[in-house]
This record gives C-alpha cells, structure tokens and sequence, in this order.
C-alpha cells in the first residue's frame, strides 16, 4: 500500500476542509493507507475525517507556541510516508519545506484558492514561489488557479495538475418535501418563507454585506448565512442599521451542510473572489438554483443561464434583477437546479476527484522509484 499523509493548518469548517473530506470518503482503500495531520486545533472536521476511520494527528493545541514544528517532524521521521500532501498556505509555507530539508517523501501542495492577484496579495508571492521549489506536484482547482501559478509564482507546467473539487453527490442531493420542512424547522424558519441562502465565512472576499442590501429591495425573501468569522458584528449591525435585522439571520457554523441546503429555495455566492467554492457544488449537487457573482472561478463550476444566473461582483442593482426573476419563477428555479445537479453528478463527483489525485500519486511514486533504480544501477 502506498502511504499518504495529508497536512492541513486546521480543520475548522472551510473549503479545503470540505473538499478534504469529500475526496478521503471515496478513497481506494485497498491502494492507500492515508492519515491527516492538522498543524493546530481539531475542529469539527476532525471529529468527521475519524468517522472514517482515519487516524488523525493534532500537532499543537494553538498556532503559538508553534509546538507543531518538532511534532511534525516527529510524525514524519517514524510514519514512513510515501506521499504528503498540503493544504492551505501554512503547510505549504511550513511544513512543506520541513519535509523536504528532511528528505521526506513525494510533496504535493494543492493549491484551493483564488487566481485573482488582488485576493492573494502581492506580499504572498515570494513566499509562495520559494515554497513551491519543494513541491513534487501541484494540484489547481481550476485553470484560473493553474494560470496564475505559472505568470505570477513561476511553477513550471508540466509539474502542475488541473483537478478541480469533486462533492459527495450521495450526501447532497436533493430534498424531498418532508426533508425541506425539518430543515427548516431546525432553525426556526417558516415552512411558507422565500428562503435565500449562503454559506461560507464571514470575511471580506465572501462579501456578505451585500445580503442586507439585498433585503431592502425584497422584503418577501428571508436571507440565511452559515457560517462564522471576523465580520459577524459588523454585518449584524448593518442589517440592524439598515432596518433588515428580522429578515438577514446569521446562523454561525453549520457542521450539517446538507442539512441547511435542504432549507433553501435559492442559493446565493456574492463573492469578490474565488477559487473553485465547494459551497457552490454542493449547492448544486443539492438540486437548487445558484445566484452567484461572475468569477473565473465559477465559470468552471457552472454555465451562465445554464445551471445557474451570475452578475458582476458587489453589483446590488443587478443582483437584485436576478434574485427578481429568481423569486417570480418556480420554473426557472426547478430548470436551473435539475441541470445544476445532473452537471455535478457528470463532472463534478468527489469520487471522480480522489480517482485523478490518486493517479497523481501514483505517477510521482513510479517516478521515485524510477530514479532509485536508476542511481542503485549507477553505483
């Protein structure tokens, strides 16, 4: 069996979380023995990745002191992986050149965020570059991601991989008339209510803001968030500034996501930037209508009119003009929601996602012990 050891800054709820956990329930089991180590805290995606049955190590209990540093290098030097994959910017930055200093292993990083410069932040450049001189591999979510990587970090092509998010479509689906009233009822929604929803953390490029705008102009539609994070207050106090704190409820963290999409009539995604968002393909894998802004990032994900409606980014105007026709019509919501969950389980299924990662690995261990047979004939 081949070894694989998956690192991870946290496993509190987020995309790369998600798309972890997704990917690692239609793991081959027979080919691969796979454990995942978080740098610090356990979080709730902790308590889901040992439901099935994967052992997982908690390298410190905070990110200062960083006790996960002698941990992680503990963990590695007596775990005899063959493969370490990274997730997230601290164990790229991190542990990844950790591991290679130390001669461990295949390094894959993969690479969940946005291909908008802008997002990144120039500052995150020179480190990213640097990092990547010990990745093996990388992984993109989309080609945005792969774009990006070759203009802006210098990640040679041919060591970069294109595979975007796979969703459990067994999981999400969509809800039959009994399973949407016990969601709703579940948080204190009205069963008759126009039900618009989101999901992600409460942070600046999610822009959330653009929720109780929403509401002033559809008074009918109750807005629900999932989700926690740095910008709760002051979105809570914009609702209440502007008159709409009855009608924009902000959830805090949903650890039952299939749960809260069985709630909705529509999902919305009002980001400024993005990667490939889970939200959105569980959204759709969950047989809903998708209003989302216009990013690359989602281009991938869903065809304009198609699976689903887009306007441009923080635009309040045309966001508005679109939840309109989205409330006017049952139909359009059912056509955009049956084809929005045939188009996941097409393409976008977790178990087509961990099939093509597992292939990556099994391409860098053929060609590690290519080039170890080939030094042991050298000498």
């Amino acid at each position: 069996m081949i070894r694989v050891l998956h690192v991870i800054d946290h496993l509190g709820l987020g995309g790369a979380q998600t798309a972890l956990l997704d990917m690692l329930k239609e793991r081959n089991q027979t080919d691969f023995e796979v454990e995942v180590a978080v740098m610090n805290g356990r979080g709730p995606f902790a308590d889901e990745l040992e439901k099935l049955g994967l052992r997982v190590h908690v390298l410190s209990r905070a990110k200062w002191p960083p006790a996960y540093v002698p941990a992680f290098l503990a963990l590695i030097r007596r775990g005899e992986f063959a493969v370490l994959h990274f997730h997230l910017q601290g164990s790229n930055w991190l542990a990844k050149p950790l591991a290679a200093l130390t001669g461990q292993g295949i390094r894959i990083a993969h690479d969940h965020t946005s291909g908008d410069l802008k997002f990144r932040g120039v500052s995150s450049l020179l480190p990213d570059a640097i990092s990547h001189l010990f990745s093996s591999r990388v992984i993109a979510v989309s080609q945005g991601v792969r774009d990006f990587l070759t203009r802006w970090e210098a990640v040679p092509g041919d060591r970069i991989t294109v595979i975007p998010n796979g969703v459990n479509v067994a999981d999400f689906r969509p809800a039959t008339a009994a399973e949407k009233i016990a969601a709703r009822r579940k948080w204190g929604i009205p069963e008759e209510a126009f039900v618009a929803g989101g999901m992600g953390r409460l942070a600046h490029e999610k822009n959330f803001a653009l929720l109780p705008e929403l509401a002033r102009h559809h008074p009918q539609v109750l807005f629900v968030v999932a989700g926690s994070g740095p910008e709760k207050d002051a979105l809570v106090a914009q609702a209440a500034r502007l008159g709409v704190a009855g009608q924009v409820r902000f959830l805090g963290a949903v650890s039952a996501r299939a749960g809260f999409y069985r709630a909705l009539d529509v999902f919305l995604l009002p980001s400024l930037y993005e990667g490939l968002p889970m939200a959105v393909l569980e959204a759709m894998a969950s047989g809903l209508p998708v209003l989302s802004s216009r990013l690359e990032g989602i281009a991938a994900a869903l065809s304009e009119e198609k699976e689903g409606l887009l306007a441009p980014a923080g635009d309040v105007a045309a966001f508005s003009g679109q939840l309109a026709r989205l409330t006017a019509s049952a139909d359009l919501r059912q056509q955009l929601g049956a084809a929005a969950r045939t188009r996941v389980e097409v393409s976008s299924g977790a178990a087509d996602t961990a099939r093509r990662i597992e292939a990556v690995y099994r391409e860098e261990v053929a060609i590690a012990n290519g080039a170890t047979s080939a030094k042991t004939s050298a000498q």
